[in-house]
């Protein structure tokens, strides 16, 4: 067994979040239990079967916080075929191949007050953070999610059931396209400016990502207290031979770059 071995693990639970996200629970069996340890904000890389390539292999965060269940969301995607075939043919009882947990988007100082900027499906690793923050650390944490409209938020009630249970310690708020348009950079500024002395996390569609970052570097925020969540195309197939998965494993390894300027 090579430390970048991949395991089949059998699906648990398949739960609606709304109606284009589903949260997926792995069962991990005893033995693998140290194998699929994870991080809040870490990610799975799935193996999903295609008739052209074999398999397409698809990175999906964790939602939730260790010590649970080992569950990804995953968000329909127009003309995705990955997140299509999860939808519409992953049933429970079936054996999906997946890579342990990867990625460096955790905090390193629990202890920091946290702001986390989410943008739709960008909410998943957030959620794993928000949930720790809460449950085992005494930082205050404020959340903007961004979503196209009410019917599109994922972890809704969760979210309203942590704000009312920790009044003083999370405020959420939710921004509607539908309503407020797209959040802009000077919107994102005069938000964030109140919080420019915490540590930043943010996770969601590039345009969104961009003007974050844009407005956190307005407002002098140092990289050390910006971080961004992002997933890259694989140049390797994390399920093939040695070499292969040595490759792709790079390739994640380099989009985690602590010292990206993005």
């Amino acid at each position: 067994m090579t430390p970048d071995s991949s395991y089949l693990l059998e699906v648990a639970e398949i739960v609606d979040e709304t109606h284009d996200a589903k949260s997926v629970t792995f069962t991990v069996p005893d033995e693998l239990a140290d194998r699929f340890a994870f991080a809040p904000g870490q990610f799975l890389t799935l193996a999903i079967p295609s008739e052209r390539t074999g398999l397409v292999p698809r990175c999906y965060s964790i939602c939730t916080p260790p010590g649970e269940p080992l569950t990804v969301t995953v968000k329909r995607t127009e003309g995705g075929y990955a997140s299509g075939w999860i939808h519409d043919h992953l049933a429970v009882g079936d054996t999906v191949r997946v890579l342990p947990p990867s990625g460096i988007f955790t905090p390193r100082d629990w202890s920091a007050d946290l702001l986390l900027l989410a943008g739709g499906s960008g909410i998943t690793p957030i959620m794993s953070i928000v949930r720790t923050a809460l449950a085992e650390h005494s930082g205050r944490v404020v959340l903007l999610y961004a979503n196209r409209d009410e019917r599109s938020v994922i972890f809704a009630g969760p979210l309203a059931a942590l704000a009312a249970e920790h009044p003083d310690r999370l405020l959420v708020v939710h921004w509607l396209e539908s309503v407020q348009g797209l959040p802009s950079q000077e919107q994102l500024r005069a938000f964030a400016a109140s919080y420019d002395g915490w540590t930043s996390f943010c996770c969601g569609p590039a345009p969104f990502m961009t003007a974050v970052s844009q407005a956190l570097r307005s407002l002098g925020v140092p990289r050390a207290r910006r971080h961004q969540e992002k997933f890259v195309s694989l140049d390797g197939n994390p399920f093939g031979d040695v070499d292969e998965v040595r490759a792709a494993r790079a390739t994640l390894d380099e989009a985690d770059d602590p010292d990206d300027a993005a």
